[in-house]
C-alpha cells in the first residue's frame, strides 16, 4: 500500500514543524502494521501454513537502489537455529521458524540467485519462501513510495537480465515476493529516448527509501511471524 503523507495548516509554524515530524515517524511504524496484515492474509488465502519460514533478501547490497532485499533481510530476526538447539525456549517464544538468507548477485557470488536459494530449500523444507528485491517501475508515483506483495513468485537479476525465476516450480515450496520500486525507465518520463535505448534513475533520497523500506518489510515478518522485540 502507498505510504501516506499529510499536511497540517496551524497558526504556529514550531508546533506544525513538531506534528509533522511525529506523522513522519509514525508513517513506516504504520505501514509496517499493514504489511505484517497483508502478509497474514496471503498465507491464509494461500492455505499457507508458516511453521517453517525461509526470507530471501535478493539484490546487491553494494549498490544501494539493489539493496531492499539485504537490508530487509538484515532487520529479520532468524529464530529456527532457537528451534534445533533450544527447542523448550523456542515453545515458549510462540513463533515460526525462521531462516534468513541473502546470496547476493551474480557478480559476487559467481552464481545465480536460484541455485543457491534452491538448495537452501532442499536443506530445510521451508513451508513458504518470502522473497524480498528492489524492482522497476514506470511509474514515477510509485517510486519508492509503494510495496508489492506477489503469490506467483519473483524474478530476479536486475534490470535487462534474465534470470530463472524464484517460484514454487523451480523451488519446492510456496513463494511470496515482495518488492518495493527503486528505479524509474526515463522513457516513461522523457520523450527524448529512443525505444531501444534503457537508462534506469533512482531518486536523489535512494538511501533513505531503501533504509525505510527494510525497517518496513523486516519489521513486517517479525511482528506477523517472529520476534517482535
Amino acid at each position: 500500500d502507498k505510504m501516506a503523507s499529510a499536511v497540517l495548516v496551524t497558526d504556529s509554524e514550531e508546533l506544525a514543524q513538531a506534528v509533522s515530524a511525529e506523522l513522519e515517524r509514525q508513517i513506516p511504524l504504520l505501514a509496517r502494521e499493514e504489511i505484517a496484515r497483508r502478509l497474514c492474509d496471503f498465507f491464509d488465502e494461500c492455505d499457507i501454513f508458516p511453521a517453517r519460514i525461509l526470507v530471501i533478501g535478493l539484490g546487491n547490497p553494494n549498490l544501494t537502489p539493489d539493496s531492499v532485499g539485504t537490508k530487509s533481510a538484515t532487520r529479520v530476526k532468524p529464530t529456527l537455529h532457537i528451534s534445533e538447539y533450544e527447542p523448550k525456549i523456542f515453545d515458549e517464544l510462540e513463533c515460526s521458524e525462521i531462516a534468513v538468507f541473502t546470496p547476493t548477485v551474480p557478480a559476487i557470488s559467481g552464481m545465480e540467485s536460484i541455485t543457491s536459494v534452491r538448495a537452501v530449500c532442499e536443506q530445510i523444507l521451508p513451508d513458504v519462501v518470502i522473497a524480498i528485491d528492489s524492482i522497476m517501475t514506470r511509474s514515477k508515483e510509485r517510486l519508492g513510495s509503494t510495496f508489492q506483495i506477489s503469490s506467483t513468485g519473483l524474478f530476479p537479476g536486475g534490470v535487462g537480465n534474465l534470470s530463472s525465476p524464484i517460484t514454487r516450480a523451480t523451488v519446492g515450496s510456496p513463494v511470496i515476493s515482495i518488492g518495493v520500486p527503486t528505479v524509474i525507465d526515463c522513457r516513461s518520463i522523457c520523450n527524448s529516448f529512443h525505444e531501444d535505448e534503457a537508462y534506469f534513475i533512482s531518486p536523489r533520497e535512494i538511501d533513505e527509501i531503501t533504509d525505510n523500506a527494510a525497517f518496513v518489510i523486516g519489521g513486517a515478518i517479525n511482528q506477523a511471524f517472529g520476534l517482535d522485540i
